[in-house]
């Protein structure tokens, strides 16, 4: 009886410790398998769980079993092995953030010397008295003497440290201070340590897959509608000029037979031009989707080319103005151009005249007729920066950066009266974007809904000679 009550006393803290080691397995699963469950019943709206939330929560737990005055768990950046705190526990906040600051990308070597470094990697505790072993360079202890750091393998390789922390208020020497119990404790937390290290990192995998999954599926919409959309606007065009062509030909017809009849008369004639001229709109409609459609996959070929030379950005900006006054008749479009009669850059000249056309004729379609058109081009800084404003419905915050994506429409805003037959296959603003990037320029858009929208674009002015300088003598 006095053999079977001593074996019971020297197996209390081995039992002891595989209760706590239980219960931080019981409670780790708990949290990883929590916020896993999360985010299948909620895909997309809740963020992975990070490694520096997963180690906390770790750390937390463990210390809560661990009878020590702190633990830490620390990741290991290659190459030289570089410390990041991923989780501590036990110490006060401001001590915290100074362990944090100590060790964060401070490689492990500075902590400790090579016999310890070699012992991590076999996969062996190793246990410091930081008075007779101290750190290799000068670190704070945070008043704790004796530690215990655990490896963390990962796959046959060090990947992180997991620490305790005593002071030496009670322990003789390091050896006293940690039980052959305790140490079997912190080996299995380490592994575990590890299991959460590769377990986090699989969620991470699988929440950016299913993250890239659904911005595929969102391509592949936006490209079915720009498919719908664009077989739609083209087919528009073609059958209003086939509709015209025929209606021509008959008045055509009528017109030979007065001519045989000799009642020929001039208002005959002006009934032909009338649909030929809608057949001209239609067809420049349809030319203008047809340009666009193979810009873009010129883009997307890598075959877009700009053939860029010295040109005026003042004649640029006024003959786009002058075309869009004479297309869009009943528009007032205001200018504002700098007392310089030149503003030199180094451009492809018709792209840039392509971005001003297009906003001005975004700011045509969307704006109510009576309301003017502003266009203001100013020099400040070696920039110069085209701006047009409208005073239409305006875009939404949400909207600004994503109307410059290829096929995107914001929703909720539609072209007014006879415009809503112009075409919009989402491809114009984007073209505008490839072509300002393409020529180091930038552009964006300031908007206020129901106040209406600028829309800019700046270039870096080229640096002309002085023609007195470069004169002959």
């Amino acid at each position: 009886m006095l053999h079977d009550a001593t074996s019971q006393q020297q197996n209390q803290p081995t039992l002891q410790a595989f209760i706590s080691l239980l219960t931080l397995v019981e409670a780790l699963a708990s949290v990883t398998e929590e916020r896993e469950g999360t985010q299948r019943g909620e895909p997309g709206n809740v963020p992975p769980i990070t490694l520096r939330a997963a180690g906390q929560a770790f750390a937390e737990i463990a210390q809560q079993v661990l009878q020590c005055k702190y633990v830490g768990m620390l990741a290991l950046d290659p190459p030289d092995e570089r410390q990041r705190l991923i989780g501590s526990s036990g110490l006060p906040p401001n001590e915290e953030q100074r362990l944090n600051e100590d060790t964060f990308q401070v490689p492990l070597s500075d902590y400790v010397d090579a016999a310890a470094i070699a012992q991590l990697h076999a996969d062996q505790i190793v246990l410091l008295d930081l008075r007779e072993r101290p750190f290799v360079t000068t670190r704070s202890i945070h008043g704790a003497r004796y530690r215990l750091v655990a490896p963390i393998m990962l796959h046959g390789k060090l990947a992180g440290l997991f620490t305790m922390a005593k002071t030496d208020e009670k322990y003789p020497n390091v050896q006293s201070a940690y039980s052959p119990e305790e140490r079997a404790l912190a080996k299995g937390i380490a592994r575990l340590a590890a299991l959460v290290i590769e377990k986090v990192g699989l969620l991470q995998e699988c929440a950016e897959a299913h993250s890239k999954e659904q911005r595929l599926q969102a391509t592949a919409r936006r490209y079915e509608d720009f498919i719908s959309t664009a077989s739609h606007e083209l087919r528009t065009p073609l059958t209003t000029i086939k509709g015209n062509v025929q209606l021509a030909q008959r008045r055509m017809q009528a017109l030979e037979k007065q001519a045989a009849q000799g009642s020929l008369s001039p208002e005959s004639l002006r009934r032909i031009e009338q649909p030929l001229k809608e057949t001209l709109l239609n067809f420049n409609r349809l030319e203008r989707m047809i340009l666009e459609l193979l810009d873009f996959s010129r883009i997307q070929a890598d075959k877009f080319i700009m053939r860029k030379q010295p040109c005026n950005l003042v004649e640029i900006v006024r003959q786009a103005v002058e075309e869009a006054r004479k297309c869009n008749g009943g528009r007032v479009i205001r200018l504002s151009l700098p007392a310089t009669a030149i503003v030199p850059i180094i451009a492809d000249a018709d792209r840039i005249s392509e971005v001003v056309s297009n906003y001005l004729s975004n700011a045509h379609k969307y704006s109510p007729l009576e309301e003017p058109i502003d266009v203001r081009l100013t020099v400040e800084g070696g920039q110069a920066r085209v701006e047009v404003q409208d005073r239409g419905p305006g875009v939404s915050p949400e909207d600004q950066a994503r109307i410059w994506e290829r096929f995107y429409r914001a929703p909720g805003i539609e072209m007014l009266g006879e415009r809503a037959a112009d075409s919009n296959l989402g491809l114009g603003l984007y073209l505008c974007k490839e072509i300002i990037e393409l020529h180091h320029g930038k552009l964006g858009v300031n908007s206020v809904p129901g106040q209406g929208s600028t829309f800019w674009f700046t270039l870096e002015l080229a640096q002309v000679a002085d023609e007195a300088e470069n004169a002959p003598a």
